[in-house]
């Protein structure tokens, strides 16, 4: 109910202050002291420096025009069918929606409960130190596999190597060792699959073969850290973003329902397409595809 009134806030407010339709404001080209304001404000953050008085004069010129141009460009129907034109003006109409949206503050209880909802997304990742010894498959090729067997079990037999070098496997051309990485950490340099097989290890022995994108791998994780709970007052900021991202997506199906119910959607389409075009909310209109070319 609370974004069908801000949908009503924003048609209320664009008849009470929007331009009016008749013919002779139509003609009237009125620059107000606010939009001057604006002008000399945004020219203020590009140049880091506000207008002179010759600049701002130009700059009101400037807009007297483009407006002029623009008037006359609706009246001659050249929006008509311009995608980029009817995509900009949706965009302006979604951001000022938006704007009434990130306005709202949530209550005390409404954001603990959001958050006591989606703990997991404000949790800090979980934390691994792990050594690896690399098996090269170029350079070893079929027997890469049972080398990297052999070599675990060597290396099991040996225990923790408490960080000294092993010598094991072949040259690798980034780090062996990772010191409290994230799984994210991992995944940039070794890839999503084995980052992912990495923090479900258990710490404390040798495990593998691990397959890469570079190859073969041998793993010995030190220590896995997870993470704490997250408290609210750590994490406040990114609830409240989440929140108003959260009720800006609610806001726009709301809103865009309750604006579709003004409408009578009309969409031809092909028998294939219907089940999508109703789930759309349209109506459907069969199309009657000729068999051959149409009479000249």
């Amino acid at each position: 109910m609370q974004f069908l009134l801000l949908g009503a806030c924003i048609y209320g407010a664009y008849a009470l202050f929007g331009t009016p339709d008749d013919e002779e404001s139509q003609r009237t080209v009125y620059i107000s002291e606010a939009q001057i304001t604006n002008l000399s404000a945004m020219w203020e953050k590009r140049w880091n420096r506000p207008p002179t008085e010759t600049e701002l004069v130009g700059l009101v010129r400037a807009y007297m025009r483009e407006d002029i141009l623009y008037r006359e460009a609706i009246a001659m129907g050249l929006d008509n069918d311009d995608h980029i034109i009817r995509r900009r003006l949706a965009q302006k109409l979604e951001f000022l929606t938006n704007d009434l949206v990130q306005m709202q503050e949530p209550s005390d209880e409404e954001l603990t409960a959001y958050f006591e909802e989606n703990t997991e997304l404000f949790r800090a990742p979980d934390r691994v130190t792990f050594a690896h010894v690399f098996f090269n498959p170029d350079s070893r090729g079929d027997a890469t596999l049972d080398d990297a067997a052999a070599a675990l079990e060597r290396l099991q037999a040996a225990g923790d190597p408490n960080g000294e070098v092993v010598e094991e496997g072949d040259r690798f051309m980034l780090q062996n060792y990772f010191v409290e990485a994230s799984e994210l950490d991992v995944r940039r340099a070794m890839g999503s699959g084995f980052a992912e097989s990495v923090m479900q290890l258990e710490p404390g022995i040798w495990h593998g073969p691990l397959p890469s994108g570079f190859g073969t791998h041998l793993v010995f994780v030190n220590e896995f850290e997870p993470a704490p709970p997250p408290e609210l007052a750590d994490v406040r900021d990114r609830v409240l973003n989440e929140w108003r991202r959260v009720q800006t997506e609610k806001f726009d199906a709301e809103f865009l329902e309750s604006l579709k119910s003004r409408y009578e959607i009309v969409i031809e389409a092909p028998e294939a397409f219907t089940d999508s075009v109703l789930e759309a909310g349209g109506k459907v209109r069969e199309v009657a595809i000729p068999d051959g070319p149409p009479n000249s």
